[in-house]
């Protein structure tokens, strides 16, 4: 059984396909829990035009203005062992729940399943695909030995509730990293795997990302890499509020090393958001700008990106001209005189 935690807030324009991805499901043993924190558009009437449809919905009413907090409702309210989680404006494939279910019942160890991730545009046409997170013990535990991140995409996920409950659920402090903080948490306890079948959409939409989300966020990161090499040397690391004074009052020429490379980060995220909404002449000064004030940041990610869609382009042409050639053949041959 799976309890999955969605919140919501203003998701009137993709709240409906987000839910009736889940009533489609394969594996029909769960309930749905929106966790709704305060929206003020049409979302609700449509979480309980949905609800008289089936009754594994149920809808929480919060007003936490955290998206963590927010989840943690949803974690404490759940009622089964095991909690998948989806955001208002992505999609499940009709079998994730099925075959994660299977994986973690083939392997018991495991305490967080997740899967790949297609990204997708507002309108919900493929961009690329995500491949992050370790798909077998042995990637797990290379990548742990290093102290490095495990990226698993959060809409992906599905994690054991009872562990999460144990070490406090999600961590305000961690808001826009809150997905990957627990997951370092929970990787105490047992290994972390992904399935390599891209199992969720994940929706790339709306504005540009701030300057000071991108930055705050990357100095998240940094202090989760820090307390896990801190782990690793079995020495104490300090509060993540320290850690955040002491990057304040780093030298200048730190904190302005720091901010140019924030801002890298911040124009490439918004260069992708801009291209998949279509923004083409935005996307490309925000490109330039990641290209400009951090090369060795954006050029390698920039190859990546283009090295797929060349490989993905030449498999269409390949397939396509394969099947021309078929064509003729069968053409041919049904032209030719009867033996």
């Amino acid at each position: 059984m799976i309890s999955i935690v969605m919140p919501s807030y203003n998701s009137a324009e993709f709240i409906e396909q987000a839910i009736e991805s889940v009533r489609a499901q394969t594996f029909p043993h769960f309930e749905l829990l929106v966790c709704d924190d305060g929206s003020t558009d049409g979302t609700l009437d449509i979480v309980r035009r949905l609800m008289g449809q089936d009754d594994r919905i149920r809808l929480l009413l919060n007003n936490c203005r955290n998206i963590s907090l927010n989840c943690n409702i949803g974690l404490r309210e759940a009622r089964y062992p095991w909690i998948a989680r989806l955001d208002a404006d992505d999609v499940m494939h009709p079998n994730r729940l099925e075959l994660q279910m299977k994986a973690a019942e083939q392997d018991p160890s495991v305490v967080l399943w997740g899967s790949h991730a297609r990204l997708v545009n507002r309108k919900g046409r493929p961009l690329r695909t995500l491949r992050t997170g370790p798909a077998t013990q042995e990637e797990f535990e290379s990548k742990r030995a290093t102290g490095g991140m495990l990226v698993i995409q959060g809409p992906t996920v599905m994690f054991r509730r009872d562990l999460a409950l144990e070490i406090g659920g999600y961590d305000p402090f961690f808001n826009s990293a809150e997905d990957l903080e627990l997951l370092h948490r929970l990787v105490a306890f047992g290994p972390a795997r992904v399935l390599p079948l891209a199992l969720t959409d994940y929706r790339v939409h709306g504005g540009s990302v701030t300057s000071g989300k991108a930055a705050h966020q990357i100095r998240l990161i940094r202090y989760i890499e820090a307390r896990n090499r801190a782990v690793l040397a079995g020495c104490a690391i300090c509060p993540p509020v320290e850690f955040m004074r002491a990057l304040d009052s780093a030298p200048a020429h730190v904190r302005l090393l720091e901010w140019i490379d924030g801002m890298a980060r911040q124009n490439y995220r918004n260069a992708s958001i801009h291209n998949a909404e279509k923004r083409t002449f935005r996307a490309v000064l925000c490109l330039t700008a990641a290209l400009s004030l951090n090369p060795f940041f954006s050029l390698p990610r920039l190859g990546k990106r283009i090295g797929r869609s060349l490989a993905v382009r030449s498999r269409a042409t390949l397939h396509s001209a394969g099947r021309r050639i078929l064509g003729a053949v069968h053409a041919g041959g049904s032209g030719g005189p009867a033996h």
